[in-house]
């Protein structure tokens, strides 16, 4: 046996139980989410199967409900990219230069990454709680109508919901873009500063284009993060008022757990990670060819 044989031989104890886990964690969810999909079943053990063939797909497709919910996760994720990308670019070059209180900056801007979405939901559900919560006496100063119900509006529910997205994430990108400025050489600025360059010369023509694999991972975590909201939403408004702030993830659990068909959101579950794999691949190629440009 040649050697290549026996290190492969070798290495497959120690990557057995890694493939274990992942067919258990990851690959037979799916593979059964999959299968299911193609029949109605209630989500009783003891229920047969009856198969629908592509009866639950056709059904996602005609739901006005799922047109609501795909309108509303457009919305939300490029609110959430024109929100997170500029602002987090923003702090990232504040929190690179040295001043005072740049370390409470810093954990203030990062902390709503790491609590809880349904404590956050909470939280900014009793500040745009309508009369007595302090957004409704913010308006009520300037002069506006202190009973407007955002989160009780379904014109601006969805916006609001886009919002509290956007001020959970920014912290975690900014993180991210400033650790990709930190690695940029000292000597490209100081050169540029040394030819006359302008911040924002230097910005735009050193800073971006090397930070633009960060930004490029960035984006398709910002994209997948709004793509897949759920806690928020239920936290928020719990899909309402009506259905106007549905999202995929919400109509997949009411169909499994409100409802009883599991072989309609398993449909759901398996056009979700589709759309998601179509994102990525997309968000991908987009900007890899703005970088070649």
């Amino acid at each position: 046996m040649s050697n290549n044989g026996k290190k492969n031989k070798g290495a497959l104890p120690l990557i057995l139980p890694a493939f274990i886990l992942y067919s258990a964690v990851v690959a037979y969810p799916l593979l059964n989410m999959l299968y299911t999909s193609f029949f109605e079943w209630n989500g009783v053990y003891t229920t047969p199967y009856v198969f629908a063939g592509l009866k639950n797909y056709a059904s996602f497709f005609q739901d006005e409900s799922v047109h609501i919910a795909l309108k509303n996760i457009v919305i939300i994720m490029v609110t959430s990219v024109v929100g997170i990308v500029p602002i987090g670019l923003f702090l990232a070059s504040v929190i690179q230069k040295k001043f005072f209180g740049l370390r409470f900056v810093r954990v203030s801007y990062f902390l709503p990454v790491i609590i809880n979405k349904v404590s956050v939901g909470l939280m900014f559900t009793f500040i745009l709680y309508p009369m007595k919560g302090p957004f409704a006496q913010i308006v009520k100063l300037f002069g506006g109508n202190e009973k407007v119900n955002v989160l009780g509006n379904m014109q601006l529910a969805i916006w609001a919901v886009a919002f509290v997205l956007i001020w959970c994430n920014v912290g975690l990108h900014m993180v991210l873009y400033s650790s990709a400025m930190a690695a940029i050489p000292d000597d490209l600025t100081e050169s540029a500063k040394l030819d006359g360059a302008s911040r924002r010369q230097i910005f735009f023509n050193i800073t971006l284009p090397l930070i633009g694999n960060t930004i490029q991972i960035s984006v398709v975590l910002i994209l997948m993060n709004a793509f897949k909201i759920y806690d928020l939403v239920v936290a928020l408004t719990g899909g309402g008022p009506g259905n106007s702030t549905e999202v995929l993830s919400t109509i997949l659990f009411k169909n499994a757990f409100y409802y009883g068909k599991f072989g309609y959101a398993n449909a759901i579950g398996v056009i979700t990670v589709l759309i998601s794999l179509l994102i990525t691949v997309v968000i991908n190629g987009v900007l890899r060819a703005c970088r070649k440009d």
